[in-house]
């Protein structure tokens, strides 16, 4: 579902890169790697070129608004009501893009929203729902987004959970072990950055942690300052499913969070394979 969760660390990120042109080639783009992880693609949007997030986590395509308002767009009564990963109400308006041409191929008629916001050389944010058709594989080594000419296949297969919202959002969760104990669903968020571990903060006590010794921190919201949210910070004995595992990772327990756990997709494999249809991430490196 539709979030933004901007960190110092994703503003320094951008600030540093120089964003340079994609081309196409073939059915593959170049990845721009932030340090902090997060994935930035080019996609031409209406005629207008741009670079954006990827965001497997984002729910539907946002575009910032000195970007949208060169778009062929009319004043739209229609909306969207999601919420942010800690559980912030958010309402926005919903529009459909005539033409995307992404990785050489064209989607139409695809779902966005907008907001007012501005970060140095980013446009918004591309998401999942246009994708729902295509496979496509995040290649992290040679840092390239690319979609396959055959069928994706491989002997170890991540299957995956769809939620989506009257088909104009969609977001992909999978099912995760806490020490080697707890099994619990989670989002997948590439606009996490890397190595992102966010739980419900109900896990503290399933946990047998102690709240008194995390580190407590608070965060008031990017969107509305009034709505502050509690994070609690530690580390635990493992996160794995049956073909990655992470030993010791720093993790958060965030308070009000709508999910009972969100990650990063980095820490699954260096080259994955998504097929959203049917519901599979092959892990290929």
């Amino acid at each position: 579902m539709f979030k933004i969760i901007l960190t110092r660390q994703f503003y320094l990120s951008v600030i540093a890169i120089v964003i340079l042109p994609l081309t196409t080639v073939a059915q593959s783009i170049p990845l721009q790697l932030l340090p902090s992880g997060h994935i930035i693609v080019e996609a031409e949007v209406e005629g207008k070129k741009g670079n954006f997030i990827f965001d497997t986590g984002g729910g539907i395509n946002l575009f910032f608004d000195d970007f949208a308002k060169e778009l062929k767009k009319n004043e739209s009564y229609n909306y969207l009501t999601a919420f942010r990963a800690t559980g912030e109400k958010m309402t926005i308006p919903l529009y459909r893009s005539s033409s995307i041409k992404f990785n050489g191929k064209e989607f139409n008629d695809i779902p966005y929203s907008t907001f007012d916001m501005k970060l140095a050389g980013i446009n918004g944010l591309i998401s999942l729902p246009m994708l729902y058709e295509t496979e496509f594989i995040i290649d992290y080594t040679k840092r390239q987004l690319i979609f396959p000419k055959e069928k994706l296949k491989s002997g170890k297969i991540i299957p995956i959970q769809l939620t989506t919202n009257a088909d104009q959002s969609l977001d992909i969760s999978t099912y995760v072990y806490l020490n080697n104990k707890y099994r619990i669903n989670v989002l997948l968020d590439s606009g996490a950055g890397d190595d992102s571990f966010w739980f419900s903060d109900r896990f503290v006590s399933i946990l047998g942690l102690e709240q008194s010794k995390l580190e407590i921190t608070e965060k008031a919201s990017e969107f509305n300052p009034e709505i502050k949210t509690k994070y609690y910070k530690g580390h635990l004995e493992s996160i794995s499913n049956s073909f990655a595992k992470v030993e010791k990772p720093k993790v958060s327990f965030v308070e009000g969070l709508i999910y009972e756990g969100k990650t990063s997709i980095n820490w699954l494999g260096k080259k994955l394979g998504f097929n959203l249809k049917e519901k599979e991430i092959y892990i290929l490196d």
